[in-house]
This record gives structure tokens, sequence and C-alpha cells, in this order.
């Protein structure tokens, strides 16, 4: 075992050495900025039978800034319906930055669901590792054979009367699948 001791001191000095004040201050500025833009959002009589003056709060609310990243803003919705507000009303909220003078370059947003996967968190030998799995999991029921439903419509479709054109067409089909 390692006898070194350290005392907290040290060790939160190490923690707090990699904070920079001024990336802390940025985010926060940008975030209460992301709230004053979407709380403006009021929902046009064009689309609700009435107008909706808590929208914008409640966006708001259901929303928060992930990440600045080369212009683009990501920003995290925890229901798809919100995801599709942010998204009707992207052009405003874009506006609503310019006139505040875009201090931060924001060039685009992006919108995710809370909890699902970013844009960047999967690599693509992760997604293709994932297609590889789910096309052996395909494969492995195929070779199982027909499932019971399956089976049973298959032999309904026998006994039904077809023309012989269209018997013959089926069976080669048939015994194209079976080799």
């Amino acid at each position: 075992m390692n006898e070194k001791v350290f005392n907290a001191g040290s060790i939160m000095e190490i923690l707090f050495s990699n904070l920079n004040v001024e990336d802390s201050s940025k985010a926060v500025n940008i975030s209460n900025e992301w709230k004053k833009i979407v709380s403006k959002i009021k929902s046009s009589p064009d689309i609700d039978e009435k107008r909706n003056e808590n929208l914008g709060c409640n966006i708001s609310h259901h929303s928060r800034i992930v990440d600045l990243k080369n212009g683009v803003l990501l920003v995290e919705a925890d229901h798809p319906g919100y995801i599709n507000l942010l998204q009707f009303y992207k052009n405003f909220i874009m506006k609503g930055f310019q006139m505040n003078g875009n201090k931060y370059g924001i060039k685009n947003i992006a919108f995710k669901l809370a909890g699902s996967r970013g844009f960047s968190e999967i690599t693509p030998e992760e997604r293709e590792e994932e297609a590889r799995k789910i096309v052996e999991r395909n494969m492995e029921e195929e070779e199982k054979g027909p499932k019971p439903a399956e089976s049973e419509l298959l032999s309904k479709r026998k006994r039904r009367e077809l023309p012989p054109e269209l018997n013959s067409i089926f069976e080669n089909i048939e015994k194209d699948f079976e080799k």
C-alpha cells in the first residue's frame, strides 16, 4: 500500500486549479440570456385557438443549454414536444441572440432530448458495432425459423385459391427463400 498521505487542502487545490472562472461566468451568462430570449416567446393565434402568454416560460423551464462549440449552441429539452417548439421558434431565438449583440458567436442551435446520447458522444466505431450486433441478432432470429404467427400466416396463404400464374410465381419465390 502506498504510504503517501495528502492533506485535504492540497487535494482541493488540485481539483480547483482546473476550473476556469471566465468559462463558468460565460456559461451562466449564456444560460441567463437563453432564459430571457426563450421566455419572450408567445404562441401564435394561427397555431393555438388563443394566445398562450406562458409558452416561452414553459419552454424555458423544460430546456437548458448543454454546450457551445464552434458556434453551435447545443440545447437539451426534457420532452420531444418542447424540441418541436424550439425548432419552430429557432429563428426567433437566433434573432434574440443577434439583437443582444451575439457576444458568444452563436451561428446555429442544435437540439437533443434529455437523457439521449449527444451528437459527439458515440464514435463511428461504436455506431458500426451496434449496427453489426443488430444484424447478427436478426440473422439468428431468421435461422430459428418462422415464428408461430408467421407460419400460421403462411399456411393460411396457401389455402386461398389463386390464379395458376400467381401460384407459380409464389412457389418460385418460396423456393428462392428456401435456398
